[in-house]
């Protein structure tokens, strides 16, 4: 009897231990699942104006190398740098003698086969009328070759004409004109130079009047970019001026090389208070064109294996989501990835979360 009563309690003190481990392991199980506790958001769908600073360089509107269109020795310079023109003003006058002895040649020439022809011509007119009077008085092969000699020297004279006319019009551009109104910037050559061949240009002309600001946007912003984009921009030589130019001209191609697009803004610049060629600071106001995520910055993680954000699945279970940034504000990132607005997001964002790891949603 009292083995058995001994053997029953063995055995009651056994299954107390072994309730009191499974207990255990199940609390502990517990705690484990709920170790780590986040908050999270939902992005938001949000289409702001916002502002993009960038480099940019003012150019003259119009800007030309000018070249002399024949060979000859310069005889008069009218203008020199920094010398206001005008479209058709004479810049320079060459010289050159051998043009006027081929335009004298020309002319003679012109006068001679002009005689040859009135000459050909009445013989043709008289053997025509002498065959309409009297039919068969004249063969009909002379009467072809008096035509066919007409029609030759007719030809000849039209031959000449235009070698005249042609030498003539070379003889205009002795007289180096300015293609557009604007400012001498350079000038390479001095009375007595010959040019025609060189390689060199006789002037530079700019048209300073007006000019253009040139700007190239990112490729994440070209988006936002429209018809109706504003720039606000200042200029080193002239700080605390601000000045504005609405978009002119949008390249619509992202370059293949920078991976940004090139816009161009009109700038009026009738004063000259402004030069070409000045490094600017420029500030666009921009909107997309549609509706983009946002996310709280804390919620992004750059770390050397990319970027991305922490999604909750089935509210438990971590998954990383590489995402683009866009824009930024004081506490919000636009980010560009496989996301939805009904997503979870992980608030507060750490590397030392993994993929694939069970947490527990706080509120």
């Amino acid at each position: 009897m009292k083995i058995l009563t001994l053997f029953a309690a063995v055995v009651f003190l056994a299954g107390c231990q072994a309730n009191s481990k499974e207990s255990d392991k199940k609390e502990s199980g517990e705690k484990g699942t709920s170790s780590i506790q986040v908050q999270v958001v939902q992005p938001l769908e949000q289409q702001p104006t916002y502002d993009l600073k960038l480099p940019g360089e003012l150019h003259p509107y119009e800007s030309l190398d000018v070249y002399a269109k024949v060979k000859g020795f310069v005889k008069r310079i009218h203008v020199d740098v920094g010398d206001e023109v005008r479209t058709g003003q004479v810049l320079a006058v060459l010289e050159a003698p051998e043009m006027d002895i081929q335009s004298t040649a020309d002319q003679a020439k012109s006068q001679q086969l002009d005689a040859n022809y009135v000459v050909s011509k009445r013989r043709y007119n008289r053997l025509q009328q002498v065959q309409d009077k009297n039919v068969g008085a004249v063969s009909e092969l002379e009467l072809e070759q008096a035509y066919g000699a007409m029609l030759r020297d007719s030809a000849a004279l039209q031959e000449s004409r235009y070698s005249h006319k042609k030498t003539n019009q070379l003889k205009e551009y002795l007289l180096i004109r300015a293609p557009f109104s604007g400012i001498i910037t350079a000038r390479n050559f001095a009375v007595g130079a010959l040019i025609g061949d060189t390689g060199l240009p006789f002037f530079r002309l700019v048209e300073n009047k007006r000019l253009k600001l040139k700007v190239t946007v990112p490729e994440v912003h070209a988006q936002s970019v429209s018809d109706n984009t504003i720039a606000a921009f200042t200029v080193l030589s002239k700080p605390g001026t601000n000045y504005e130019a609405k978009l002119k001209r949008n390249a619509k191609v992202i370059d293949p090389v920078t991976r940004a697009l090139a816009l161009e803004f009109d700038v009026p610049n009738a004063k000259e208070e402004l030069n070409g060629g000045d490094y600017t600071d420029v500030q666009l106001k921009l909107k997309r064109d549609h509706p983009t995520l946002f996310v709280p910055t804390s919620s992004v993680i750059q770390s050397q294996s990319g970027i991305f954000v922490l999604r909750v699945i089935d509210g438990k279970e971590i998954e990383r989501v590489p995402v683009k940034l866009g824009q930024q504000t004081a506490e919000l990132t636009e980010v560009f990835g496989s996301l939805q607005p009904q997503d979870q997001i992980v608030k507060k964002a750490s590397e030392e979360i993994n993929n694939g790891q069970i947490v527990q949603i706080v509120k």
